[in-house]
């Protein structure tokens, strides 16, 4: 009697047949876990009282891992920051200048008043003193800074701000103040300071009363 071989399942059946890959895979969910871990050690420890250890057996991984994907501790650190400044303080898009520069500024207020807050300010705004924070900073400050040009650019676009006008140092100008009274002065953060900030700035570099009617 004459075996039949096995006809094999054309190719789109085989493809429905392999287990589907999960999005991300494991890579992308250590990363996850390392950054979350980070920055729940800053907010609990500060900056000087966590090592790459805590962080790995916060995070549920192998210590070695750390530096075979980051290096330091400050390279994880400055991940995490700019993660978690993103997802915390993401870029405004209102349709108005105004709006976005209130509601950039409220974010920035109700972040740096929590506890995790804090702690960040105290390695981004200079006050820790290990040399190896200092590329942490300006690393944090360039992501951050150049996201919320884009607050600017768009302006330009609408025809609210003229070209001639430095993003940049707008975008400090209205920080500034936020920084000097939580760091500082020890001034209050209260609820009327952004709209102080932008008043005087959006009066000053249009030379219109128009968007101080708040």
């Amino acid at each position: 009697m004459k075996k039949h071989l096995p006809v094999p399942a054309p190719k789109e059946e085989q493809r429905e047949a392999e287990p589907k890959k999960r999005p991300g895979g494991r890579s992308a969910r250590v990363r996850q876990a390392v950054l979350a871990a980070t920055l729940e050690l800053l907010r609990e420890r500060g900056y000087e009282g966590m090592t790459t250890r805590d962080i790995a057996a916060q995070a549920g991984v192998n210590e070695a891992s750390l530096f075979r994907r980051w290096g330091t501790k400050a390279a994880i650190v400055a991940e995490a920051l700019q993660n978690y400044s993103a997802f915390s303080t993401p870029t405004p898009d209102t349709g108005s200048l105004q709006s976005d520069l209130l509601e950039l500024l409220c974010g920035i207020i109700a972040r740096i008043q929590t506890p995790l807050g804090q702690a960040i300010s105290q390695i981004v705004v200079g006050h820790n003193s290990q040399p190896e924070l200092e590329d942490v900073r300006h690393a944090y400050w360039r992501d951050r800074l150049s996201r919320a040009n884009a607050i600017v650019q768009r302006a330009k676009e609408r025809g609210e701000l003229s070209e001639e006008v430095d993003a940049a140092f707008l975008v400090e100008a209205a920080i500034g103040p936020l920084l000097a009274r939580s760091q500082v002065t020890d001034r209050p953060l209260d609820e009327h300071l952004p709209e102080q900030i932008v008043a005087l700035l959006l009066y000053g570099l249009t030379g219109s009363t128009r968007h101080t009617d708040f």
